[in-house]
């Protein structure tokens, strides 16, 4: 029987194969729409190509190699 409610963690019956398995799937199906999600915002922000590669490679100032870095430490 498939599963068509959200489930969560806390609420998933762990000894239940097929609501373990579809808790998998709907945290997997989440997290690769968060994924596109974020390649789709970094395309629009001029930084990743149509192929996902980065088009910027120069790092900021505080990142350069020798710089003088504060951790807020």
């Amino acid at each position: 029987m498939p599963i068509t409610k959200r489930l969560i963690i806390e609420e998933a019956n762990l000894d239940d194969e097929g609501e373990m398995d579809a808790l998998v799937d709907q945290m997997f199906t989440a997290g690769l729409e968060r994924v596109r999600a974020e390649g789709d915002e970094l395309r629009r922000k001029g930084l990743l190509d149509s192929q996902g590669k980065l088009l910027v490679k120069e790092l900021p100032a505080d990142m350069q190699e020798g710089a003088d870095r504060d951790f807020g430490g």
